[in-house]
């Protein structure tokens, strides 16, 4: 079946509404989306992923924030992945934190994979 375009289909496109916030000069990819301030952090995470909540996985830690942390991964993780922080190392300090991947870095570099986890609940 073959889909002819009619002069309605191109009344339609013409009467969109452009919406300016979904344009490249105003994408948030451009901001910094962050609303709290980052600290370095010399240490690594233990985390439990809720498909595999058995089996604690350490990651080391690049920055922490109130909102969230950058962890290092040799693996990528998938956005939207979610867990537990349970450990904070080497203070060995016991958490229980809801998290989640917010973003991770498509290619790694020396170090591994950079990953976004977002804090949320508690």
């Amino acid at each position: 079946m073959q889909h002819v375009k009619s002069p309605a289909n191109y009344a339609d496109a013409c009467c969109m509404i452009h919406d300016s916030s979904t344009t490249p000069d105003n994408s948030i990819a451009h901001d910094n989306r962050r609303d709290r301030t980052r600290t370095v952090y010399q240490g690594e995470a233990v985390l439990r992923w809720s498909h595999d909540f058995d089996t604690p996985v350490r990651y080391r830690v690049v920055d922490r924030s109130d909102g969230g942390m950058r962890i290092i991964s040799q693996f990528p993780l998938s956005e939207g992945m979610a867990g537990v922080v349970t450990r904070y190392l080497p203070e060995g300090t016991a958490v229980h934190q809801p998290m989640m991947v917010a973003w991770s870095s498509s290619t790694p570099d020396d170090d591994g994979y950079h990953c976004g986890i977002w804090f949320f609940g508690s």
